[in-house]
């Protein structure tokens, strides 16, 4: 089940726990260069205050889902193989 973190107009940011790890996920509803510098704000404020790592694995591989994984801070953690069978991207992000 995923639970709201962070709220905007423009943009939610969810977390799911998955096998005891932290999942971020996010929905954006607009984005502009004044969009994209408050979330980075509120992104930092809320990630740097949690005592766990936080992991993202983006479902597509593409240019966008690598910028935001790079903008949110995230690295490479490992190449993980999903229970379909497909081995996609996993990243963690920590203090």
């Amino acid at each position: 089940m995923k639970t709201p973190v962070i709220q905007s107009k423009d943009y939610t940011v969810y977390v799911e726990l998955v096998q005891g790890l932290i999942f971020i996920h996010m929905d954006v509803h607009r984005w502009t260069k004044e969009v994209k510098k408050q979330f980075t704000t509120d992104w930092l404020q809320w990630a740097s205050e949690q005592n766990k790592p936080l992991y993202a694995m983006p479902f597509i591989d593409n240019p966008k889902m690598d910028k935001w994984v790079a903008m949110c801070g995230f690295k490479l953690f490992e190449m993980h193989q999903c229970t379909d069978g497909v081995i996609r991207k996993l990243y963690r992000w920590s203090k």
